[in-house]
């Protein structure tokens, strides 16, 4: 279905009473795709999320929650009935369900929880003992397990009998204590003997991670050991679950969604779907920060004002033409500090940065830094030799900027290590905070040149 069809759907039903019969021109809201449905409602105002999913049959709306956002799903929640929501949730695989129920009215949750059948309500109770971004978080608990005694044919049995498709990529091996020994993939089982043991033929070196991992540490795992799926185990390495590449999509998809957010000194939910007081709250405390700390650098400047007037007649006609350079110098250096920032709060995304190793990655950043600073310093200082006539302005500039921003690059680059090193997400470090600091940071090396300099070239 084209999305410009979904859109003339959504609006055509806008004024439709919701009969659950087909839209206009013969389409059933029911034909559409799921995932089309979900970003479409994003788009509408409530009235109409209500009403789309009341068009759609149980089986298909459960399908659609899964896949809507967290804002929208709230807001549907919020107008469903309690009935029609337990409904759904039979039709949900358990991790899907402990994610709705976790969106519902909090005087909702109990209520829902007790509705459901008691093996689904032990699974989902199972699974919201774990924090939400941790693996046991986004694990399912439906995963193919069997004992090393029995024979593959056993194990192709339980694979098609498992309901959960994505969840049996691999068939994980336990001993009778549930311990985790071994994985197999269907093609190991499809290839082998029906009639052999299948800890004669399944991988002892199977890759797991604990419940309570950070799930991007879990998703990273799959992305580097190129995994089809990934067993999830306790305390006493017992298998608890299994995290599918779908969950890891998702997982990678939100962590870098909630990175650029806290790199623009935001939320970590989209701002566009929160109430504006809500963003305005978020938004806030970082714009505090820089309004602070450009106050302190008006503050700055005024001191170095006051230097350089009482230390000389001349100096506040020095003065004005140093305020020319200010932005210059400010700018390049916050935008080097940003890209050392952001290159060390991805690479920790990634894996591809230890944030235990700063020393590793310090001594690269450090170098082009400083040999940005030195092209930049070099052309700009001869522009303002030959553009301003002030006696040694171009060497003022010339050896201020390499100076602000080899330390604008220090300060991108070991900023979000420290932040790594105290639990706090290093994604804050390259907003508004590394932003204000540059700033403060170039205005005191650069004036600071420019006095020590003034009588060696300007008295």
């Amino acid at each position: 279905m084209a999305e410009a069809d979904i859109q003339h759907l959504i609006e055509s039903l806008q004024g439709l009473q919701p009969t659950g019969g087909p839209g206009p021109g013969g389409l059933g809201v029911d034909e559409l795709r799921p995932v089309d449905i979900a970003r479409a409602l994003a788009d509408i105002d409530e009235t109409g999320k209500a009403l789309i999913v009341s068009l759609l049959s149980d089986e298909k709306a459960a399908d659609v929650l899964v896949e809507t956002d967290g804002h929208s799903l709230t807001v549907l929640l919020e107008q469903m009935s309690p009935e029609r929501i337990v409904r759904l949730l039979d039709a949900m695989d358990p991790d899907d369900a402990a994610d709705i129920i976790g969106h519902a009215p909090e005087e909702l949750r109990g209520t829902l929880l007790a509705s459901l059948e008691v093996e689904q309500q032990r699974v989902v109770r199972a699974l919201h003992e774990h924090a939400p971004d941790s693996a046991g978080g986004v694990m399912t608990s439906e995963v193919v397990s069997v004992g090393s005694n029995e024979t593959i044919g056993s194990a192709l049995q339980k694979v098609g009998a498992a309901e959960q498709a994505e969840a049996v990529h691999n068939v994980y091996v336990v001993d009778p204590a549930g311990t985790l020994v071994g994985v197999l993939s269907l093609q190991d089982l499809l290839g082998a003997d029906e009639h052999v043991n299948v800890g004669q033929v399944m991988n002892p070196d199977v890759i797991s991670v604990p419940v309570d991992a950070d799930r991007e540490d879990a998703a990273q795992l799959v992305d580097r050991y190129d995994l089809a799926s990934l067993a999830v185990v306790d305390s006493a390495r017992r298998l608890a679950g299994v995290i599918t590449l779908d969950d890891v999509i998702d997982v990678l998809g939100e962590e870098a969604s909630e990175d650029m957010l806290r790199l623009a000194g935001t939320s970590v939910l989209h701002p566009t779907t929160e109430p504006i007081l809500r963003r305005l709250r978020a938004r806030a405390p970082w714009l505090g920060i820089t309004l602070v700390g450009t106050f302190a650098a008006s503050l700055l400047i005024e001191e170095f004002e006051t230097n350089f007037v009482a230390a000389s007649a001349g100096g506040p006609s020095l003065f004005n033409v140093l305020l020319y350079f200010v932005p210059l110098i400010a700018g390049l250096a916050g935008n080097v500090g940003t890209q050392s920032s952001t290159i060390m709060v991805r690479g920790f995304a990634t894996g591809e940065v230890d944030p235990r190793r700063p020393m590793r990655v310090l001594r690269g950043e450090v170098t082009l830094a400083l040999l940005t600073g030195l092209i930049a310093g070099v052309l700009v200082g001869v522009a303002a030799s030959v553009f301003f006539d002030v006696v040694g302005l171009g060497w003022i500039v010339g050896l201020a900027l390499p100076a602000s921003i080899l330390t604008a690059g220090l300060f991108g680059t070991l900023i979000p290590f420290l932040c790594e090193a105290v639990n706090v997400d290093p994604a804050y470090a390259g907003g508004p905070f590394l932003l204000t600091l540059n700033d403060l940071a170039a205005i005191s090396i650069y004036f600071t040149v420019a006095l020590t300099l003034r009588d060696v070239f300007l008295v």
